[in-house]
């Protein structure tokens, strides 16, 4: 187990091929430098054009998690996260949630938003990485009294893990267009920060499509990017030699869930997650042909702030 202060979230998303509805399960850890350590198993669902958007969280004692790296697995209590599957059972407050899912691999390979040297280096203090960003989901999921039959989802499988949370971040992913079902972004626009100093943000992204793989993985690359970003409106862009993506990511205040996170010094953060969002960006240059991709309310689209948005209730 490693040392506090540490995170580290196993989880994947998951959107209906058709509808407004996703599902969302995380297993983390966090060993705090000012508490005791604790697991977590998180169920998220959005249906808010149904049964409502809907959160559950269970800690568990530190002991009952077992999270290993060959083969790639996380068990807390009987939640269990894998390449192939994931299943479990969690019950508290007089709420429950079970799950059975079996997990096809897409096409994709893995992403890794960042250069290898940033990922065994200090800083940044987050690190994360994409095992899989088009795999298939199916099986079935019950929250409460709410059941989720999952036939073809596609989605994608997520692994985080630091000595502390980016201090300020929008955090972008889709697996798959509606136009160009086997493109995929992953984006974040970050703040970091120096003491209590938050530095300007730095927009990394990795964008595949049409055969090709357009990135920018390094802060030095930033400097030919942008983001700006507020709840829930999202702009941004990159232009590195030919290539270039121009993009917005937009998500309605009810197609957003609202979760307190704590962070490994023991501040509450505020997370706002839409696995909901649209985005809609143009590509151009040579590597590709002109176009615009859009995905129509099955983008994610995520933000973490120390400051909670009264639009969107705190489900977790």
């Amino acid at each position: 187990m490693p040392k506090a202060p540490y995170y580290e979230s196993r989880y994947l998303r998951a959107n209906h091929p058709d509808l407004a509805q996703a599902v969302w399960l995380r297993e983390t850890l966090l060993l705090s430098a000012v508490a005791e350590p604790v697991a977590d198993v998180w169920v998220m669902v959005f249906d808010p054009d149904g049964a409502g958007n809907r959160a559950l969280k269970e800690p568990y004692p530190i002991d009952m998690a077992s999270y290993a790296d060959e083969p790639w697995s996380a068990r807390i209590g009987s939640a269990v996260l894998d390449d192939g599957s994931a299943h479990g059972v969690v019950t508290g407050g007089g709420r429950s949630a079970r799950w059975d899912l079996r997990i096809a691999p897409g096409s994709g390979e893995p992403v890794k938003l960042l250069t290898e040297r940033a990922y065994e280096a200090r800083f940044p203090t987050a690190k994360t990485m994409v095992r899989d960003p088009l795999a298939r989901f199916d099986g079935q999921l019950e929250l409460d009294d709410l059941r989720i039959v999952m036939d073809g989802w596609t989605g994608s499988i997520n692994h985080n893990w630091g000595s502390r949370h980016t201090p300020a971040y929008a955090y972008g992913q889709i697996c798959g267009f509606d136009n160009a079902p086997d493109s995929t972004l992953e984006i974040v626009t970050a703040r970091a920060a120096v003491g209590s100093v938050l530095l300007p943000g730095a927009t990394l992204f990795v964008f595949r499509h049409a055969g090709e793989e357009f990135a920018v993985r390094s802060v030095l690359g930033s400097l030919q990017t942008h983001g700006r970003y507020r709840p829930f409106v999202w702009t941004f862009g990159g232009r590195v030699g030919e290539k270039m993506i121009e993009g917005e990511l937009i998500a309605e205040p009810a197609d957003v869930i609202g979760l307190t996170y704590t962070d490994t010094d023991g501040r509450s953060k505020y997370c706002y997650n839409s696995a909901l969002a649209t985005c809609r960006m143009q590509v151009a240059g040579k590597a590709f042909e002109r176009a615009e991709l859009v995905a129509q309310r099955r983008a994610m689209f995520e933000i973490l702030t120390d400051t909670p948005d009264e639009r969107v209730p705190l489900l977790a």
